[in-house]
């Protein structure tokens, strides 16, 4: 295996693990947290979203950036010389994992923070968590959505990419 495969396929593998985990959260663990109490769901929420930067998927989440920017440097030169189908799929894996976490830090990350600030039995709760959790349930989808196109681009890309 040459380096350009070997990064690539850590690549999608990262891009397709954090994919897959945004995924089990849009479809079960949002839709548990909308069927429980408002108290609840916010309180849940709020300490998801204090473990998550402490969690193994942050490394996953920035090393598998490190690994599309490598994918990227790897594959632009070759696409200019070679062309193919292959190389560009690597890139548009690469660029829609970029994309993935890009949504991550520009909305999710915020938006849980000023979350934090939401007392969980209060009076403003039920309409803190309704102005919460479908947007970010939506933008969840897209970011998913992206992690896991680029883990298939990348992959399909190696594909066709191979002699």
């Amino acid at each position: 295996m040459t380096v350009t495969e070997i990064t690539t396929v850590a690549a999608a593998l990262g891009a397709a693990t954090f994919g897959g985990v945004l995924f089990a959260f849009s479809t079960f663990v949002m839709p548990g947290l909308d069927a429980a109490p408002t108290s609840a769901a916010v309180s849940t929420m709020q300490e998801l979203n204090r473990a998550a930067p402490r969690s193994l998927l942050v490394l996953d989440m920035v090393g598998t950036l490190a690994l599309c920017i490598a994918v990227s440097v790897l594959a632009l030169p070759q696409l200019r010389t070679d062309g193919g189908a292959g190389n560009a799929l690597l890139l548009v894996g690469a660029v829609l994992y970029v994309v993935s976490f890009a949504i991550t830090a520009i909305y999710h990350v915020p938006r849980n923070d000023a979350f934090q600030s939401v007392v969980a039995d209060g009076p403003d709760a039920d309409l803190a968590w309704r102005d919460y959790a479908k947007p970010w349930e939506l933008w969840n989808h897209v970011r998913s959505f992206a992690a896991l196109s680029g883990a298939a681009a990348m992959l399909v890309g190696l594909l066709v990419r191979s002699p």
